[in-house]
């Protein structure tokens, strides 16, 4: 079959490579549409330590299982289920978690085998490429769940960046009933897209104070802000993974109660609550490519913000 492989530093190629090998508890899964996340992009750049080559990525992607055709999303985060965390329901942070796409093979390719567990059906007339969106809306849900923990009515939230995560976030939290919603961003068309997702408003910046700001770059700056732009008592959200550094001052964090919480993936309630929330979403702003094109559609988003939200692979059927 065909993938889209990561061989090497810098490098990837379209090659034929082995079937699937599908294991106990697993199924096969013919991919209909697999989204690149920006995490994706970065960990290639930077040639990222938890992406070692050869590799199939892809973590964002949906398709039909082999043994009754349904249609469904994936979730890619593969947890042993019997730890002290998975116990607590915090499968998220298992210790022993592998991801599909990261440490075992993903979606950039025409079938991947998965534990039958991380199949979600998805309703009729829900499209392939809502179902990729899933995983994206999924981190969005998480988010605002823990955001909700901390403050149950939250009035005014901000989201800072506007890629695909951004994007998730703001339609999570408007479909959570926020009254008041709005992003941040630098890139014009970002901002069209923070409005296309029901954003109350979206400028260059965020201004004034918010119940709680979520942050989906994760820069020095970006982190800062974040913590800058609550009201006393407010909470930051850090989910961007774009560095390691931050310039949060942690006497005002005492002084003022602000809380910075992270957020990382979601857990299997917050995947399945992310389907109803992507069969609502339009897809008009996704660019979809054949997986045979893969390589330059990769490239094309390494530097520059693109005109699209997402662009999904759709491999060949075979």
């Amino acid at each position: 079959m065909r993938a889209l492989v990561y061989t090497g530093p810098h490098m990837l190629e379209v090659l034929d490579v082995a079937e699937p090998a599908v294991g106990a508890g697993e199924v096969l899964v013919t991919v209909a549409a697999a989204g690149i996340c920006g995490s994706e992009i970065e960990g290639f750049v930077s040639e990222s330590p938890f992406r070692v080559p050869p590799l199939v990525m892809g973590h964002e992607f949906s398709g039909w299982r082999s043994d009754n055709g349904a249609l469904v999303a994936v979730n890619p985060l593969v947890f042993c289920g019997t730890c002290d965390l998975c116990l607590r329901g915090q499968h998220n942070i298992c210790r022993t978690r592998v991801i599909a796409g990261i440490q075992r093979p993903g979606g950039f390719a025409a079938r991947v085998a998965v534990p039958e567990r991380c199949c979600v059906d998805l309703p009729d007339g829900m499209t392939p490429l809502q179902g990729a969106f899933v995983e994206p809306v999924a981190n969005g849900v998480h988010a605002m769940r823990l955001v909700r923990e901390h403050d149950p009515l939250p009035q005014r939230v901000g989201v800072i960046g506007v890629g695909p995560l951004g994007y998730a976030v703001i339609v999570a939290a408007v479909h959570c009933g926020i009254p008041v919603v709005e992003a941040a961003d630098s890139f014009g068309p970002r901002r069209e897209w923070a409005e296309h997702a029901g954003a109350s408003r979206a400028t260059d910046r965020l201004r004034g104070e918010f119940d709680a700001v979520v942050d989906t770059v994760g820069t020095a700056a970006t982190r800062a802000a974040s913590a800058e732009l609550l009201r006393p008592g407010g909470t930051a959200v850090w989910m961007g993974l774009h560095g390691p550094e931050n310039m949060v001052d942690g006497q005002v964090l005492i002084r003022t109660e602000k809380r910075v919480i992270t957020s990382f993936c979601y857990t299997d309630a917050d995947f399945r609550a992310a389907v109803t929330i992507a069969a609502r979403v339009r897809t008009d702003w996704g660019y979809e490519v054949p997986l045979a094109q893969g390589v330059p559609a990769f490239r094309a988003l390494i530097g520059r913000p693109s005109a699209t939200l997402k662009t999904f692979l759709l491999p060949e059927v075979s």
